[in-house]
């Protein structure tokens, strides 16, 4: 069951709040909280690049790299703010990053890409789906969302993958995955300018 979660926006001293994100603070960075302990935070460092740390609340932080604002490029951890090589896995597409498709509603494209671990290269196909856009809140800021579902060949091919993409933000968020034997799913709240 996917679940969309109402957030509180931050309220500052007085009588306003605080503005919601626009896609121009993704210079600064964009923040969320995930799972109310948890938090992610989306940067654009190119044209059609953004990063993302992800921090859980014990401060263990991982690093991903996403094409577009959608699609896997790079992923590993960070050790001391650093990428620590030895957990870097990339994932080559076909094309450079500001020519991959971006989203249309009910709408899909297919991309053979190559997987290095490690200098292991593996190739992979990836599927991705584009459903309707919905409207999501977090507090009193609201968002077009569309989602994306992400199905692989083997050795994954019974599992999806789950995106909130938002157009008027240029990234998406990993709401969870769907096994053929349950589900994850993470909820995202409290969206903030990082200052």
């Amino acid at each position: 069951m996917r679940v969309l979660v109402m957030a509180t926006c931050l309220v500052l001293p007085g009588t306003f709040a605080m503005a919601c994100p626009v896609v121009g603070d993704l210079n600064a960075g964009i923040r969320f909280t995930v799972d109310g302990v948890d938090s992610e935070q989306f940067r654009r460092i190119g044209p059609s690049m953004i990063e993302s740390i992800f921090t859980t609340a014990d401060g263990v932080a991982s690093r991903s790299l996403l094409a577009q604002g959608i699609y896997l490029v790079e992923l590993g951890d960070l050790v001391d703010g650093e990428p620590d090589l030895s957990t870097r896995t990339t994932y080559a597409f076909p094309d450079r990053a500001e020519n991959l498709a971006l989203p249309v509603p009910n709408g899909e494209v297919t991309y053979n890409i190559t997987v290095n671990n490690n200098g292991d290269f593996t190739p992979e196909q990836h599927f991705y789906t584009f459903g309707e856009p919905h409207l999501i809140n977090f507090g009193a800021c609201e968002y077009e969302m569309i989602p994306i579902e992400i199905r692989y060949d083997q050795p994954d091919s019974d599992t999806v993958d789950l995106l909130y993409y938002m157009p008027a933000l240029e990234l998406s968020y990993y709401a969870g995955t769907d096994y053929p034997d349950g589900s994850d799913r993470y909820i995202y709240t409290n969206i903030e300018v990082v200052q």
